[in-house]
């Protein structure tokens, strides 16, 4: 049990403790003296938590023990009995072997040297640190808040921290982007991180728009981090990627703007007159938002002539405005498929028939040449043999029977045949007519 004594106590203790040294030295001549076991620890601990500093004495016998702090050189305990007025401050000894020096909710001023002391002759002592670290915390007081710069002047981030071991304080984007500490441009000073307790960005840029972090830690549980949001000012800018757009009459056709600005713009569209678009059945507008970005868009609906001409995209801030124009011009289409496909088979059509037809007049030079007799190109030799194709008409195979195939191709190779024989027989008579002669 814990006991605590008054100054008048303590004072009488030590007293006695005084004269009784030679009474004490007699007994002691018959008791082997006391030793450290073990040495005492170096303990590190957290504030606010319990610390324990053992000392492990051997055959202590009739002896004392003692805790002393050094630095102070106040006394905490003597054998069992807590002198010190420090409520934090306890002593465990259970066995006359660990004599533990406890102290609950370690404070920043618990931290240094503590002796665990034997009173023989001379003095047995041991001594152990105490060290008591602190986790990192950012001083708002000395750190910045949301800031706010125009586009092209200088800014500093601070973020201060305090704890024990001294923090280190890094810098990185929310977003994972590099980090600029400097001029943006310069990629000599661009990483995801930054260490320093100021950041430093010269001629910011909208680039630099964004959520930073400041981490502090310093090994101690928990790290702890600190957001300040960083915005940039600047008159708006439209940028178009296409300043002509063609489309047929009836046709639906899409036009863009890309406009960056903030404070955030009004943007809206307006036609070659002047008057502004707004949404509805014939004009669909839209936009999509990021950060300082705006995606303009307009869709208009079944193009007719008044729709040919110049459009506007419009963009406004308080630091100013800017304006985009896109040209709407019409495309004329080609003649349909279907008129083209007919076009085509007409021509096909024509150059079957012209094939069809030479042949026929060439058959018939030939039959005239042996005396005989062949119709008119109106007219088929045999219905199943020849079709007439006249300009207009398309081709078509015509169904015949195996039969009839066959029948063509014997006819075919015997007139060859034939106008072979005329030939070779004409040209023989007329070389020996000539000969006679």
């Amino acid at each position: 049990m814990r006991r605590r004594f008054s100054v008048s106590t303590f004072l009488a203790c030590y007293i006695l403790s005084i004269f009784g040294t030679t009474f004490q030295e007699r007994i002691q001549d018959f008791d082997p003296e006391p030793e450290f076991t073990e040495p005492i620890p170096n303990v590190t601990v957290t504030v606010g938590r319990d610390a324990a500093i053992p000392c492990v004495v051997e055959k202590l016998g009739s002896y004392r023990i003692a805790w002393l702090r050094v630095e102070s050189k106040t006394i905490l305990t003597i054998h069992q009995n807590v002198i010190t007025r420090n409520y934090r401050v306890d002593l465990n000894h259970n066995d006359k072997k660990r004599w533990i020096l406890q102290i609950r909710n370690v404070q920043e001023s618990d931290r240094g040297f503590y002796m665990c002391q034997i009173n023989t002759v001379p003095m047995k002592s041991q001594i152990g640190y105490l060290d008591v670290v602190v986790p990192p915390a950012i001083i708002d007081g000395e750190s910045s808040s949301d800031e706010l710069v125009r586009e092209g002047f200088n800014i500093t981030l601070s973020c201060r921290a305090k704890g024990y071991p001294t923090p280190t304080v890094t810098w990185r984007r929310e977003d994972g982007q590099l980090i600029a500490a400097g001029n943006w441009q310069n990629r000599n000073n661009q990483g995801k991180t930054y260490e320093g307790m100021e950041l430093s960005i010269t001629k910011v840029s909208r680039l630099h728009m964004g959520a930073f972090l400041c981490v502090a830690s310093n090994g101690v549980q928990p790290s702890i981090s600190k957001r300040i949001l960083l915005q940039v000012h600047f008159p708006p800018m439209i940028w178009i990627p296409n300043q002509l757009v063609g489309s047929p009459l009836g046709g639906r056709v899409k036009m863009e703007c890309h406009t960056e600005a903030f404070p955030a713009s009004i943007n809206y569209w307006t036609k070659q007159k002047g008057e502004m678009i707004v949404n509805g059945r014939k004009y669909t507008v839209m936009k999509e938002e990021e950060t300082y970005k705006i995606h303009m868009i307009l869709i208009i609906n079944n193009v007719e002539p008044e729709d040919f001409g110049s459009f506007r995209c419009f963009a406004k801030n308080s630091l100013g405005s800017t304006e985009g124009s896109i040209q709407l011009y019409e495309i004329h289409m080609p003649p349909s498929h279907h008129a083209s496909s007919s076009r085509i088979q007409r021509i096909r059509g024509n150059e079957i028939g012209r094939r069809i037809n030479s042949d026929i007049n060439t058959q018939e030079a030939a039959k005239r040449m042996q005396g005989g007799k062949f119709n008119s190109p109106n007219e088929s030799e045999t219905k199943e043999q020849w079709i007439v194709v006249t300009p207009s008409q398309q081709i078509f195979p015509v169904k015949q029977s195996s039969s009839s195939i066959l029948k063509i191709d014997l006819t075919h190779h015997l007139f060859l045949g034939l106008l072979t024989v005329v030939i070779l027989f004409t040209s023989e008579n007329l070389v020996l007519f000539l000969i006679n002669r």
